[in-house]
């Protein structure tokens, strides 16, 4: 497996722990401008998946 698989495989993991978090926080009912930022994230991780599994 090279770097920039398990550099992908990682940002994958990350991102589904993201989405539990986003989740979690959704079903507390906070606030949906707190939700987006974390939201961002999401955004940004999938960038970088799109970057490494390209390689």
């Amino acid at each position: 497996m090279t770097i920039y698989e398990k550099t992908y495989n990682n940002l994958k993991q990350i991102e589904e722990t993201v989405i539990v978090i986003i989740q979690e926080l959704e079903t507390a009912k906070v606030s949906k401008k707190d939700v987006s930022k974390i939201n961002i994230l999401l955004t940004k991780i999938d960038v970088c998946k799109r970057a490494f599994n390209d390689k």
